[in-house]
């Protein structure tokens, strides 16, 4: 495959630290995997959550599908060139008329990117992503350095350690990035980005793929990846197994060892 960005589109996302909407798959696509999603929901109950959290793709061959979607990887391919590792998977999902929400905050102080890595994340909607059911929100050109975070605990912030970026934001800079079914957007690792709660009837179902190019690191590799395009010529990361089935024990045992390690039993797999 080749990269499909032209070159001034390439420098939009290099200026602004973002691009939307473009089409990962087709609606009826995305239909079937929203299906899938709500399917395992109603089989597990309050342990989908848990998995769908993190890393689903180690144990869900229909997710493994999704971090792979040419389309997807080749407007990846066209920011970060032609060698591309999934580093991990997060479904975002809101209720109708939820109340929680998702402060401002940059992903890179909070993902535990290797050090000298470089993260962008396309976010893939399942169902409609709109300002009324809490669409994503992103603020142009604030990509260019770490800032700043506090730590706020008892509200309804659905970030896991209750972070939001301690400089004050402006909403009217802010952009929604609206997607219909099988659209995608991308964001950089440093952009200031944060949704509303929903007031909507309709439920907010997306997938956050963190993608990264591997690079020269000293010594043997420690962190742990997929290799959805291309090859690895530094041995950057350690490859992950593909699942064979759904929830198979061997790759339900595998993802619970990365995660333990990496979070603690918070994203830990009991079923």
């Amino acid at each position: 495959m080749t990269a499909t960005l032209s070159e001034s589109r390439v420098e939009d996302y290099r200026r602004d630290g973002f691009l939307f909407p473009m089409r990962a798959m087709s609606t009826e696509r995305a239909a079937s995997y929203r299906a899938r999603l709500e399917a395992f929901e109603a089989e597990h109950g309050p342990q989908a959550g848990p998995v769908l959290r993190s890393k689903s793709h180690l144990v869900l061959p229909w997710v493994n599908e999704i971090i792979r979607l040419d389309p997807v990887l080749d407007v990846v391919e066209s920011i970060i060139g032609p060698d591309i590792y999934c580093w991990g998977s997060s479904f975002f999902i809101k209720d109708p008329h939820h109340p929680g929400f998702v402060a401002w905050h940059q992903d890179a102080p909070f993902s535990n990117i290797p050090a000298g890595g470089e993260m962008l994340t396309a976010w893939i909607a399942l169902a409609p992503s709109i300002p009324e059911n809490g669409c994503l929100k992103v603020v142009a050109g604030t990509h260019t350095e770490q800032a700043p975070h506090s730590f706020v605990e008892g509200t309804d912030n659905l970030l896991s350690q209750g972070q939001e970026i301690a400089v004050e934001v402006n909403e009217d800079d802010a952009t929604s990035l609206v997607l219909e079914p099988g659209e995608f957007s991308l964001h950089h690792q440093f952009i200031f980005h944060g949704s509303a709660p929903s007031c909507s009837d309709q439920r907010r179902v997306g997938i956050a793929v963190r993608y990264m190019a591997p690079y020269e690191r000293e010594g043997e590799p420690t962190d742990y990846a997929t290799l959805v395009r291309g090859e690895d010529p530094y041995n950057a990361f350690i490859p992950e197994p593909v699942p064979s089935s759904d929830m198979d024990p061997a790759a339900v045992a595998y993802r619970n060892d990365q995660l333990v390690r990496l979070h603690g039993d918070r994203y830990r797999t009991t079923m």
